[in-house]
């Protein structure tokens, strides 16, 4: 017999065989039943010996559950049902959120738990990819629905399936493995997930069990094994000497994030294409020429099961100024690395909050966290010194932005560009990647110092924005462009950009533009920027700081540069990509003298396109085994930081990290949906999902973004079974931020959303 059938039955089926968990005890029955005889039957229900306190209403359709779509949370459920009227009004509640009910379909009442303390779902793989990982979302507290309806403060970890020695970090969860295996057992289903709860004596109650809807296949768990214990073997090896730091730490946002450039995943062309342009020489290259201990030779980046991590001890080694002795430098850079081990949620900020990485107006207070940490006052003195010398000389018109300037000027000129495809990439690095990285190392500096002007008082938050306003970057340029000139123009001057700067697969703006714009409702021009014009107060107050940091400037210089910093960051930024990009049409361009498409080249290392004697043979072979590799990270699920090799076997995510819903692609403009705006064909913005949010899914939405929500929230179950890609939990951080853009993609391979200007 299939133990799965409609919500009721697979309960009914399951009770008596659970040896880890309980059942509430139950009635249900058919609409045909209710229809017939409803007295009857409440009279039946609430003479039960458990009905004398509130009770569940659940739906209980045919169509939920099943092996093709689970309609998780479609359907209405009503909880805190007294007595016979309440009890009347919520089963026609239920019944009528099935729409046009069979008379087949089902009613389920039980008696509400009222003493829980725990509850979630768990899933037996990992629900975008089939990964063999139990996944286990839950949050404290009495109310049994907040991980379904996607509130906040929900937990979520992770352990691999085939390794029996994994345990989630609150023992009272352990009963949820058992009660996976046991519902994999009886049910006879590798993939599911189940509702659950924990009461206050302990006791962990089953309140559902489904098929779990999965459309990728993955990499078989032998091969997924061996893929774990390689990068397990990796990690525990020895690490390097050639940087600062006692303890090796990797993660994914920290740096050159590649989370947000790459993607978690990236394919083999973007990797390369990365590492070559920017963090296997070029990022430390730059580091060094802008004042800061050299580390050239050490790559930044590394590959970790085909996920892409930043090298962290490398990071914070390369942010010491170099004039610091060793002894000072190295226990730093332990002080960094511990600070970010015991406070994990600050992995995406790491220079805001835990590295000091240049002068700033409250310099001394974080000195003072330094001295509160055991440096003495001569150590934080002295890295004060090399600080403000070294962010004085990034300040200065003689330092090294103008070197940098003057490269990116000349890699604009298209003349300069030559044809053969290394030479372009070596241009590329020379002339593009590594004055940007200078460039946005100054524009750093730039953000850090006028933030501390607001945070200290000489200039309002509002005289910020205006000051923001004040600047004709690229971005605006783009947006005044658009609003103002014919398509063709608008697309000879930005038509070589493209949202995925690394992907082939991302098309450029003139070669699908309809995709990213549409030219039929274009905004009115905006008025030019109005001139910042600080008063004389503002101007006095900025004065008296800028002398007590020791700055080498006055007011009007400093914001001077700071506006041409910014300004500068966003140019380089420019005609760098846009370098990039013609570097991938160059690929394109061979693989189709070869026959290979851009699918096949997305799985290509840059480096065998390189090769002297390339064959269409051996470009293929070179395919099939990127795509193979590629296949298997998409299986690996990993943490945004790694401590050591036991993480790769289980791990917590942190809140702060959203999760990515299917494997798939989508693009389009943002829509506010709580704001009033339609969906259709847009990347559709809710702060979090509940079931009334179903319309959305329905109207021809491209993609899904939700501020709170977990793995098995609502709207991250119904995405799946569809096959919307969505990102889910953003935080409201990031919310905010994609909620400004006009128009976003989102690679949920990748783990990767990018802001379409």
């Amino acid at each position: 017999m299939n133990v799965f059938g409609t919500k009721a039955e697979t309960l009914i089926r399951l009770a008596p065989l659970l040896r880890s968990a309980r059942v509430l005890p139950m009635v249900s029955f058919s609409v045909g039943q209710w229809r017939r005889d409803e007295s009857a039957l409440l009279t039946h229900t609430l003479g039960e010996p458990w009905a004398d306190g509130p009770l569940v209403v659940r739906s209980s359709a045919q169509t939920e559950d099943s092996t093709t779509e689970s309609l998780a949370g479609h359907f209405h459920s009503e909880l805190g049902v007294c007595g016979p009227s309440e009890l009347r009004l919520a089963v026609e509640k239920v019944l009528g959120s099935y729409g046009s009910a069979s008379s087949d379909d089902q009613v389920l009442v039980q008696p509400q738990l009222t003493d829980a303390v725990l509850s979630g779902v768990a899933c037996s793989c990992d629900p975008s990819s089939g990964a063999p990982y139990r996944v286990i979302t839950w949050s404290e507290g009495a109310d049994t629905t907040s991980v379904t309806r996607g509130t906040a403060g929900a937990r979520t970890w992770y352990g691999l399936a085939h390794d029996p020695a994994v345990r989630p970090p609150d023992p009272r969860l352990e009963g949820v493995l058992s009660l996976l295996t046991e519902v994999i057992e009886y049910t006879k289903e590798d993939r599911c997930e189940i509702e659950f709860a924990v009461s206050s004596p302990g006791v962990l109650y089953l309140f559902q069990a489904r098929p779990l809807l999965v459309k990728e296949d993955g990499v078989g768990p032998v091969e997924h094994q061996a893929q774990v214990e390689h990068l397990t073997q990796c990690l525990a090896a020895p690490s390097r000497v050639d940087v600062l730091g006692d303890r090796p730490i990797y993660g994914v946002m920290p740096d050159w994030n590649p989370a947000e450039i790459i993607g978690l995943r990236p394919r083999a062309l973007a990797r390369s294409l990365y590492q070559r342009l920017i963090t296997d020489r070029v990022w430390a290259e730059s580091r060094a020429g802008y004042g800061y201990r050299d580390v050239t030779g050490v790559p930044l980046m590394v590959d970790l099961g085909g996920c892409a991590y930043i090298d962290v001890r490398a990071s914070f080694t390369s942010f010491v100024p170099a004039d610091l002795d060793d002894d000072l430098a190295g226990r730093l850079v332990n002080h960094y690395l511990n600070r970010l081990a015991a406070e994990p949620y600050l992995h995406d900020k790491v220079e805001f909050e835990i590295v000091l990485s240049c002068n700033a107006f409250d310099l001394n207070r974080r000195l003072e966290g330094l001295r509160r940490a055991g440096f003495s006052a001569a150590e934080t003195d002295a890295l004060r010194r090399s600080l403000v010398h070294l962010t004085n000389e990034i300040i200065s018109d003689q330092g090294p932005r103008g070197a940098d300037l003057e490269l990116v000027s000349m890699l604009s000129e298209p003349a300069s560009r030559p044809a053969g495809l290394a030479a372009l990439l070596d241009r590329c690095a020379e002339w593009g990647a590594r004055p940007f990285a200078g460039l946005a190392r100054a524009g750093f500096v730039a953000a850090e110092l006028l933030g501390g002007l607001v945070r200290r008082g000489a200039m309002t938050a509002a005289g910020r924005d205006a000051f923001l306003a004040s600047l004709k970057t690229v971005a605006a340029d783009i947006q005044q462009d658009f609003a103002s000139l014919g398509k063709a123009e608008f697309l000879r001057r930005y038509g070589h950009l493209r949202p995925g700067t690394y992907d082939i697969l991302s098309p450029r703006y003139d070669e699908d533009p309809d995709r990213y714009f549409d030219w039929t409702r274009r905004p009115a021009p905006a008025p030019e920027p109005s001139p910042y014009r600080p008063g004389l107060d503002e101007l006095r107050a900025i004065d008296v700081l800028v002398g007590k940091a020791g700055i080498t400037s006055d007011a009007p210089g400093l914001l001077s540069f700071i506006a041409q910093a910014i300004k500068d960051r966003e140019w380089a930024k420019f005609v760098f990509t846009g370098v990039l990009s013609e570097t991938l049409v160059r690929i394109g361009d061979i693989g189709r003298e070869f026959g290979l498409n851009a699918e096949e080249l997305s799985h290509i290392e840059v480096a065998h396109l390189l090769h002297p004697s390339l064959s269409g043979a051996d470009l293929r072979k070179s395919a099939r085994r990127g795509s193979e590799a590629y296949a298997r990270a998409r299986s690996m699920v990993l943490p945004p930081l790694i401590y050591s090799s036991e993480d790769v076997r289980a791990f917590e995510v942190p809140e702060s990290m959203p999760n990515f819903v299917t494997q798939g692609r989508a693009h389009g403009k943002v829509a506010d949906i709580d704001g009033g705006e339609p969906p259709e064909g847009a990347i559709a913005l809710v702060v979090s999902g509940d079931p009334g949010y179903d319309w959305i899914l329905a109207r021809g939405v491209a993609g899904l973004v939700t501020a709170y929500g977990g793995v098995n929230s609502h709207m991250a179950i119904r995405a799946q079974e569809l096959g919307i890609p969505a990102v889910i939990g953003t935080g409201e951080s990031r919310y905010r931020r994609w909620m400004a853009a006009r128009a976003l993609e989102i690679d949920c391979a990748n783990k990767l959303v990018k802001v379409i200007p």
